[in-house]
């Protein structure tokens, strides 16, 4: 999950034309200082949560991809472009940043310590956001918490048994070894500081940008990444059909990181679901296609939204 054509092009052309070492170790030193004053720290029953909070309004909680972190949902929200509209609660999940992994491993311990956030700020309902590797928690909370999920929206998400390995197997051996190589180049600090200045010119630039950071300072995601391959690994079933909240999947039918059957999955189980497919989209297309298929959350927000304050103002 750790593809991204664009920072690699980016790298390539920017290698030997920018920064110096001592311009470097400024950077990162500013990176890990940036990311710090960022975000807060909760201290749940089970150990120490990193967070963000931002906007207002109906509640918006985004589980970030692998790797990833509170960094990687405030970018997401920037691609939606809709500040005012919602508050976007952005987590680092255990293993991520500053959030220990040992404050729980598996994606219902996830779930369940989502649920103790909203309580911390007093918030009752959320719709969850998954990203990518963001989908196995994003599931847990529907399924484990339906009364305090608005909506479920799955982005490119992992809806099943997931392993990395076994992707990179199915793959011929030029693609493979590629694959493999990049993982290693985007996994160094180097050559994600070269690869930014690219981010700032490419479309929907800031948005580019803030998600082209959230892959630098790999140390500091690698355990959380380990953990979410072990955990995906181990994923059997899913009683997707018991899923009752409105669900939204955006996926690309030519992803070859999460494949596209995960989105198939969902679709043809959940009962109330609307698939965004894509039409030959990469892992990346939320960003790729964000013309298309940011407007189309909204749509889907804005709809929930006031299915939701309908039904509560049903109730009284």
């Amino acid at each position: 999950m750790k593809g991204n054509t664009l920072l690699l092009v980016g790298a390539l052309l920017a290698t030997g034309c920018i920064g110096s070492a001592v311009t470097y170790k400024d950077w990162h030193a500013k990176e890990v200082a940036r990311l710090g004053a960022g975000s807060r720290i909760f201290q749940t029953e089970h150990g120490p949560l990193e967070y963000e909070v931002r906007g207002s309004g109906p509640a918006l909680l985004i589980a970030h991809g692998s790797p990833g972190g509170y960094d990687l949902g405030a970018a997401f929200a920037t691609l939606l472009a809709a500040p005012q509209s919602y508050t976007y609660i952005c987590v680092s999940r255990p293993g991520y940043l500053r959030t220990p992994l040992s404050t729980g491993e598996t994606p219902e311990e996830q779930a369940d310590l989502y649920v103790e956030l909203l309580n911390h700020l007093h918030i009752q309902n959320a719709t969850i956001i998954a990203i990518s590797g963001g989908g196995p928690a994003g599931i847990q909370f529907a399924l484990r918490h339906p009364e305090r999920c608005n909506g479920l929206v799955m982005i490119s998400g992992v809806a099943k048994h997931y392993s990395e390995e076994e992707i990179l197997q199915s793959f011929p051996p030029l693609k493979r070894l590629i694959r493999r190589l990049y993982a290693k180049l985007v996994a160094m600090d180097m050559i994600m500081y070269l690869a930014l200045p690219f981010a700032r010119i490419q479309p929907s630039g800031s948005a580019t940008f803030e998600l082209a950071r959230t892959a630098t300072l790999y140390s500091q995601r690698k355990v959380g990444y380990e953990n979410d391959m072990r955990q995906f690994a181990r994923i059997t079933h899913y009683p997707l059909e018991q899923i009752q909240t409105p669900t939204f999947v955006v996926h690309g039918t030519s992803d070859d990181e999460v494949l596209f059957d995960n989105a198939e999955l969902l679709a043809s189980t959940v009962p109330n679901v609307r698939l965004m497919a894509i039409a030959g989209g990469s892992h990346l297309s939320f960003y790729t296609h964000a013309t298309t298929v940011m407007p189309a959350l909204r749509t889907f927000l804005t709809q929930m939204t006031s299915a939701t304050e309908t039904n509560d103002t049903n109730e009284y």
